[in-house]
């Protein structure tokens, strides 16, 4: 094994605990990596001067001292960037796995479904979103599918740029809270993902404006973004939270929060679950607009 892959394997072995050279040739045998006790030694001796390893001496019981070592904070790092990279790889082949299903097993197709039943095969959709990818093609795609004659417009940061040909389908420049449409103007709003907690009733009122009085507002998201889940976190679960680091810093609403500001707008709010992904159905403004 190269020494910078065997240098991969250490890191992706060891998260915050403390472990022994001895320990690391035991794991790699058992990940039937073999690798000499002196050459490892001088891996091990390699990372610490890289910075990607910490080390002290330990006194020992009967015998000499021995080191310890631990990640770094540059270790840790490189381990994350592994961690992702194989995230990345793992979504992929799963998102394809979903977006080829037949059929009513199909997740988008059924969201697409749910999202546009209350509305006629004419009419007008806002779709919003602040990113682009095969997913919001397959929606988009899906959603064409079920109202071919309803104009879709597209609402995207100006830095945005997508190839996607679709009949009454226009890009307008735009967020969550700027929405470039006339007031009571689209049947359904279409949001995917959900804006910061501190400025999702800011976004609400802007969607507000633009949604006539019987349309209906759909926000879809990633479940692990609006729910806590207790350990051990399911696999698919585990990558989004990974995906999605601002669940750590508190910036994301929660299911129940989002509920009652919903509420304050709407008279029917629904919550659907999908295989990973929520969405949130709200209908029958309040009067006054």
């Amino acid at each position: 094994m190269r020494t910078e892959d065997l240098k991969r394997v250490i890191l992706r072995m060891f998260g915050s605990r403390e472990f022994y050279g001895y320990e690391v040739h035991k794991e790699l045998e058992a990940e039937e990596v073999i690798v000499g006790i002196s050459r490892l030694y001088r891996v091990l001796t390699e990372m610490l001067r890289d910075r990607l390893l910490e080390g002290r001496w330990e006194k020992g019981q009967l015998g000499p001292q021995k080191r310890v070592y631990r990640l770094s904070e540059k270790g840790r790092k490189e381990r994350e960037k592994i961690l992702l990279a194989a995230i990345d790889t793992i979504h992929g082949f799963y998102s394809e796995y979903l977006l080829n299903l037949p059929g009513e097993a199909n997740v988008l197709s059924r969201i697409s479904k749910i999202t546009s039943s209350h509305m006629d095969r004419k009419g007008e959709i806002a779709f919003i979103s602040l990113e682009y990818s095969v997913m919001h093609e397959k929606i988009l795609s899906a959603l064409h599918g079920e109202v071919p004659e309803a104009k879709i417009y597209f609402v995207k940061p100006v830095s945005l740029t997508m190839d996607l040909d679709l009949v009454n389908l226009y890009f307008l420049d735009g967020n969550y809270d700027s929405v470039p449409l006339r007031d009571d103007y689209v049947d359904l709003l279409i949001v995917v993902d959900v804006p910061k907690k501190n400025s999702v009733e800011k976004s609400l009122k802007e969607w507000r404006r633009v949604l006539r009085q019987r349309g209906t507002l759909a926000i879809i998201t990633p479940t692990i973004l609006v729910h806590e889940y207790a350990d051990p976190l399911s696999i698919g679960n585990f990558i989004e939270k990974y995906e999605h680091k601002a669940l750590e810093k508190g910036e994301n609403v929660d299911a129940k929060a989002l509920k009652l500001l919903l509420r304050k707008f709407f008279h029917k709010v629904q919550e659907k679950q999908f295989v990973g992904m929520t969405i949130f159905l709200a209908s029958e403004l309040h009067f006054p607009r």
